[in-house]
């Protein structure tokens, strides 16, 4: 009995301390629940904004994407319609190389028929200067003619007007009466053709043109004056100088010569001269 009264007590005492334990243990375990539902509780309310910011931040999101799909399907139009009209561009960027290859090939063939042209131009220049000289060499050589032919043609009138004259006298010789008759010859006598003074090699000679032709130049100085075929003559006006003249027929008061070293064409007036 001693041993079972010690073993209850100590059975008694070990429940007392046990069910103390058990007391703060519970009393723990309430705060601590209390604190976990308190925090639960935060939990949930912070949950629920989170779910509801979620669901506007979704919403908001379904709508960007639903605006960029949008986009995306009008980029995808204006793609398409950039490749087409890419695809059109390269079409005429070949067509237009096409053209341009032609082009280059007739400006080939313009430029050999330029060249060509050219040449031809140059061949004609030649002979055209060639021809001219030529005109001017039969020109001169006409004008010599026809100043032999005048001065022909007015010996042909002396000799007429001689002629009638003699003629004249040979009827008043032949008179009735058998007198001899004084009388006036109708054409004076010309006198002997006298050569010009000698003219110094330095000698300035200045005369006008007096007239103007296609290819000669008269001027108002002749033989007379000491003017000598191939003589050169140079024609100002004013102080500007216009041309030479290089005298291929001579008469006795005037001459003609070919224009040379053109700066203008000559005038009738303009002052000539054989020094510079």
């Amino acid at each position: 009995m001693s041993l079972f009264s010690i073993w209850l007590c100590a059975s008694v005492v070990t429940y007392v301390s046990t069910a103390n334990n058990y007391r703060v243990m519970f009393d723990e375990e309430k705060s601590l629940n209390n604190t976990l539902v308190a925090e639960n509780t935060s939990l949930q309310r912070r949950f629920n904004e989170k779910t509801a910011l979620m669901k506007e931040l979704e919403a908001k999101l379904n709508d960007r994407i639903q605006l960029l799909e949008d986009e995306k399907s009008k980029l995808d139009v204006e793609l398409k319609n950039a490749r087409r009209t890419s695809l059109d561009y390269q079409s005429r960027v070949n067509s237009w190389a096409g053209v341009l290859t032609s082009f280059e090939r007739t400006i080939a063939n313009l430029e050999q028929s330029l060249n060509l042209t050219q040449e031809q131009l140059s061949n004609a220049h030649a002979d055209n200067i060639k021809d001219r000289k030529e005109l001017n060499e039969i020109t001169a050589s006409l004008y010599e003619k026809i100043v032999q032919m005048q001065s022909l043609e007015a010996d042909r009138r002396r000799l007429l007007e001689a002629k009638l004259s003699l003629e004249e006298q040979i009827n008043q010789l032949l008179g009735p009466d058998g007198e001899v008759v004084s009388f006036e010859p109708v054409t004076p006598e010309l006198d002997v053709a006298r050569p010009a003074s000698a003219i110094g090699a330095g000698a300035d000679l200045k005369g006008l043109i007096t007239e103007v032709g296609k290819s000669l130049v008269s001027i108002s100085l002749g033989s007379d004056d000491g003017v000598k075929k191939n003589m050169v003559f140079q024609v100002f006006r004013g102080d500007e100088f216009i041309c030479q003249i290089v005298v291929t027929n001579v008469d006795t008061s005037k001459a003609a010569g070919v224009p040379e070293l053109v700066q203008q064409s000559p005038r009738v007036g303009d002052y000539v001269t054989t020094r510079l």
